[in-house]
């Protein structure tokens, strides 16, 4: 019996830890604004994945050997009513850690009436994770993670400074740049509106490439054998010996290959 109602307790607790995670500080400003920190450490084993997905802010993450994952997020707010209506959510398991914004509680209608808020994420996280981050006005700066890392934002740029492997880089209005350990055999695809693209690559690498880009040319320190017809704005080759596709896309931007 006292096993069961420990495992209850357990349970129970973890729900609202996912409610109401950590340590808040909650404060309002002489202007009626309102700003909320939350505050928690959690323990996330080898090869965890980790879900960042949020409407406006920043995600910044920094890495270490460590099996702790530090979270810390800012919310801002118009007024409490604003903040309250689209919370930001903590769940994690041994496993798992996933942060998501709400959605709106109203029906997601918009108004200036209706006030605006933010979520500012900074995470610690261990090395060995998998990331998966999104945001729509906001820019994702990310440090060294070993295992696979994709991002995506309309509104914001892209930075990540090492990665085990990516399939999925997506930028509307803002610059992507990534460096590589190994490309995967699902290869990489990368896209981005108004934005450079930079990719960094291992010099053993063997891929096949595809660039499209209106207004943007290629350079690379990767060896490229061009396949076909040159275009303006186009470009199909084969790096090293080939192998998994790299897929880039540009309207108006560059792409910059380098060695690592």
């Amino acid at each position: 019996m006292q096993i069961q109602i420990a495992f209850f307790l357990n349970l129970l607790l973890g729900s609202v830890l996912a409610i109401a995670p950590g340590h808040t500080q909650t404060k309002t400003t002489d202007s009626g604004e309102v700003t909320n920190q939350i505050n928690k450490t959690v323990t996330l084993a080898p090869g965890s994945n980790v879900k960042v997905n949020i409407v406006s802010g920043d995600i910044n993450i920094e890495t270490w050997d460590s099996d702790r994952a530090e979270i810390n997020i800012t919310v801002k707010a118009s007024d409490i009513a604003a903040m309250e209506r689209q919370p930001i959510i903590v769940e994690d398991t041994p496993n798992s850690l996933t942060i998501r914004v709400e959605d709106d509680k109203e029906g997601n209608r918009r108004g200036r009436d209706r006030g605006w808020v933010s979520h500012d994420v900074r995470l610690k996280l261990p090395k060995n994770v998998n990331l998966k981050a999104g945001t729509v006005n906001g820019n994702i700066d990310v440090g060294a993670i070993t295992g696979e890392v994709n991002a995506s934002s309309v509104n914001g740029g892209i930075v990540i400074a090492q990665a085990g492997t990516s399939t999925n880089l997506n930028s509307v209005n803002g610059s992507i740049s990534i460096s590589l350990l190994r490309l995967g055999e699902n290869g990489l695809r990368v896209n981005t509106v108004n934005g450079g693209v930079k990719i960094g690559l291992p010099p053993e690498t063997g891929a096949e490439i595809s660039f499209h880009s209106v207004n943007g040319s290629v350079s690379s320190d990767l060896p490229i054998t061009v396949i076909g017809e040159v275009k303006q704005g186009q470009l199909h080759g084969r790096i090293g010996d080939g192998g998994p596709q790299i897929n880039i896309s540009s309207v108006n931007g560059g792409v910059t290959l380098r060695r690592n």
